[in-house]
């Protein structure tokens, strides 16, 4: 609480160790040059202190934040460090609210997984997830990754991968290999090749799949299958787990605020030393105190005349609009933000740069490796549905951007919705159009950090009625809905 100094006047307080004796402390003015020497002197007295409170913020800030390394002093007001420090507090606050209910569930998967690994005969069941590389982008690889945990938690069934991105980029202590699992299985003499011992697939298409993930016991329903698999499910199919009312109890106990992915990606998503050092060190050296993601997406229009007409596209003046706005609402000094560019053409980091550092400032904008890296030719490793660059910047883009604060994206992208999932916050999505009426925003901001079921319009188009009541009985059902395009395919619903 501010104080009024006792050269002020008025009542001394208690704490300056004199007391009032009923009546105020009548004021008794200063020899002339005391108080010209006090009045030069108190603009420094102000400055130290808020240098002073701004250090003090700014560690308290980085020990709060996971990961963030950024140390003041800061430039910013008193009262913005403060508001950056209740920030902290609340996103910590928030991700105890995640987390917690897990921890045992988890450690209890900790123990069941290192029994099936270290099994002397045939170990429990399992549940394996596969794809390739080139099936689809990281954006939807991942959210994969993430489904196959939650279902193997929910079905009491050991998690592994078969996945070069993931098994390439990614580390934990616990071995999640599918490779040496199913070596380790033939040894016990199960041979998952056999056609008798095949772990069966979980059904795919928009009428299967939901009839399966929100209708059936998945306990019960693969209780006689040894395996099962997930494969090619690149999509968030966890959408559909939420609203499987013989699950209900599971979700509200281990998922009170439904935020599913990012708890479950902090546990399993731990990117191997190598690569997480360098993205460490980007921060460290680039990261300030508030910093806001711009995922910027040129390519991947006019694949749908309903929505994505490259004419369409948000300009990269609007772009920067947002992202100033963010810094503006939250009276943030120009030196104490960061705006981390991440786009998918080498001109947006040239000649479309030159717009994004004239609005933001040369000093302010950063991005990894002078752009996009070149496509990859390390065997076995792609990057796959036209995405640019290699698949090791895109995994430091996207968690660069998982560790801001903000993130100003484009709408429709899995990579930009999964990062900020990742990173637990609500991105504000820049929306194609002429944005000439009020259903045609510029832009939205999401209520959850959830990602986006990217094939939720579709499906809900081929369910009957029964099937499309059961999906919009979760509250977040227009969450998962509305972050994608609606691609509009003529694939069969069953």
């Amino acid at each position: 609480m501010l104080r009024i100094p006792w050269f002020a006047g008025g009542v001394v307080s208690h704490s300056m160790g004199q007391q009032s004796r009923g009546a105020p402390t009548r004021f008794r003015p200063l020899p002339e040059v005391a108080l010209t020497l006090l009045l030069l002197l108190l603009p420094l007295l102000a400055s130290a202190y808020r240098v002073k409170g701004a250090t003090a913020a700014g560690t308290d800030a980085a020990q709060e934040a996971p990961g963030h390394s950024h140390h003041g002093p800061y430039h910013s007001h008193g009262g913005v460090l403060q508001k950056m420090r209740a920030l902290q507090r609340l996103k910590a606050v928030e991700w105890e609210m995640r987390m917690q209910p897990l921890e045992e569930l988890l450690e209890r998967y900790k123990a069941r997984h290192n029994a099936c690994v270290n099994a002397k005969k045939l170990p429990g069941k399992y549940l394996v997830v596969r794809f390739e590389d080139k099936d689809a982008g990281i954006g939807n690889q991942l959210p994969s990754v993430v489904s196959g945990l939650l279902l193997a938690l929910m079905m009491d069934r050991c998690l592994f991968v078969e996945f070069p991105f993931f098994n390439k980029f990614f580390d934990h202590e616990l071995d999640f290999s599918w490779k040496r699992h199913a070596k380790r299985l033939l040894a016990h003499g199960h041979n998952a090749t056999e056609p008798e011992n095949i772990p069966e697939r979980i059904p795919f298409g928009y009428v299967t799949i939901a009839d399966v993930w929100m209708f059936k016991n998945m306990t019960a329903y693969f209780d006689k299958n040894y395996g099962v698999e997930m494969w090619k499910d690149l999509d968030w199919s966890a959408a559909l787990l939420v609203n499987n009312p013989h699950h209900k109890d599971f979700i509200e106990t281990y998922f009170p605020t439904r935020d599913i992915f990012a708890p479950l990606a902090n546990f399993i998503l731990r990117i191997k030393p190598k690569y997480d050092k360098k993205i460490k060190e980007f921060k460290h050296k680039n990261f300030k105190l508030f910093n806001i993601g711009m995922q910027i997406r040129r390519r991947k229009c006019n694949g749908d005349e309903n929505e994505l007409l490259c004419e369409l596209r948000p300009t990269i003046e609007s772009y920067c609009t947002v992202a100033r706005h963010i810094q503006l609402m939250h009276g943030l000094h120009d030196n104490d933000v960061r705006f981390f560019l991440a786009a998918d053409e080498p001109e947006t980091y040239t000649q479309k740069a030159a717009q994004v550092i004239k609005i933001l400032g040369a000093d302010r904008v950063i991005f990894t490796d002078n752009g996009i890296a070149p496509s990859s030719s390390e065997k076995g490793v792609w990057n796959a549905a036209d995405n640019p660059g290699t698949l090791e910047s895109a995994l430091q883009d996207m968690a660069l951007m998982a560790h801001c604060n903000d993130l100003v994206m484009t709408v429709a992208s899995s990579f930009g919705y999964v990062a900020a999932a990742w990173g637990g916050y609500s991105p504000v999505h820049m929306v194609y159009g002429k944005h000439t009426n009020s259903q045609n925003p510029y832009w939205y901001r999401s209520i959850s950090s959830e990602p986006c079921y990217w094939q939720a319009k579709n499906m809900l188009r081929a369910l009957d009625a029964r099937a499309v009541n059961q999906f919009r009985s979760n509250p977040l059902w227009m969450q998962y809905t509305q972050c994608h395009n609606d691609w509009n395919t003529d694939e069969q619903s069953s």
